[in-house]
């Protein structure tokens, strides 16, 4: 993602990076290391199919009813200090975060085609809807911080947009957050409604340059093969409701005509692969301020 706050973004391979565009350095609470960057030398800027892009410093327009505010969040990494105006922070990556990379990169291709039958360690509970267009997406989760869960295992609430899926050998695009800006076609990520973090530039999505064809929210884990499945979202099972299991409340999506507007409960479906571990229960339509809520979890152990 090209990021224009100062939001980690994370290197692939740390190596490959010439050292003297990192002028700054900030360490998180719990002794991470990240450079400051200048916006215009960032990571994302080498990638081939970004050589004549140029940088897009706000959205060109707006889903209605979302309005961009002037102030920045509080930061959740407890840095030391904040980067100078012009830069992003960038992740100083350890052998362990590549690792962890790696694992989640794999986990990602696994979820995001969740029609197809994969032999892993991958397991979901999500709600989809194929019935797009869809220009973005957006929702409000509660996330819970999960005690026993190991270093390498993942337990994750997401939002998926994917492009066309009827394409040879799973070659889909997705992205994990986002609305489609409607003058430039990049994907925009904003935190808490309002800060724009930065974007997925369409270069990189070809089968999503026009809109998203598929919306998937819900819950997954992954674990190695000598381990349990993990617990998902709370570790409490749908049919416990909001009070104990894991929920998204306020689900919408955004339209052609750049509205946002709630999901046609008709045209979701509910998929989990292991029903018996992890569930998910969408019979939460309201018309109250939450719009379209659904419950999903479950205690693993799978």
């Amino acid at each position: 993602m090209v990021s224009l706050e100062e939001e980690p973004s994370e290197i692939e391979n740390p190596q490959s990076f010439e050292l003297d565009r990192f002028n700054f350095e900030l360490i998180a609470a719990n002794g991470d290391l990240f450079d400051c960057v200048d916006m215009y030398k960032q990571p994302a800027f080498d990638h081939p199919l970004l050589k004549n892009h140029t940088l897009q410093l706000k959205p060109s327009s707006l889903p209605k009813g979302m309005k961009l505010g002037k102030s920045k969040p509080t930061s959740f990494y407890g840095f030391n200090d904040t980067c100078p105006s012009g830069t992003v922070l960038v992740h100083r990556a350890r052998k362990q975060d590549l690792t962890k990379s790696q694992l989640l990169r794999n986990q990602f291709r696994a979820q995001a085609i969740a029609n197809v039958p994969i032999p892993n360690r991958n397991h979901f509970a999500i709600i989809e809807n194929i019935y797009g267009p869809f220009y973005g997406a957006y929702a409000k989760m509660a996330t819970y911080k999960l005690p026993d869960l190991k270093a390498d295992q993942t337990s994750s609430s997401t939002i998926y947009l994917l492009g066309d899926t009827h394409v040879p050998n799973n070659e889909i695009n997705v992205i994990e957050a986002g609305w489609q800006d409607s003058q430039t076609g990049n994907w925009w990520v904003t935190y808490n409604d309002e800060l724009p973090l930065g974007y997925f530039p369409k270069e990189l999505l070809p089968k999503m340059q026009d809109h998203a064809y598929v919306i998937q929210m819900g819950g997954h884990v992954y674990s190695p093969l000598s381990v349990p499945s993990p617990p998902m979202g709370s570790g409490h099972p749908s049919n416990e409701g909001r009070n104990k299991a894991a929920y998204f409340i306020q689900v919408q999506v955004v339209d052609r005509w750049n509205d946002l507007v709630k999901l046609d409960s008709q045209l979701i479906e509910t998929k989990s692969d292991i029903s018996d571990y992890y569930s998910v229960a969408d019979d939460h339509d309201t018309f109250g301020k939450d719009v379209y809520v659904f419950a999903y979890g479950g205690a693993g152990g799978f």
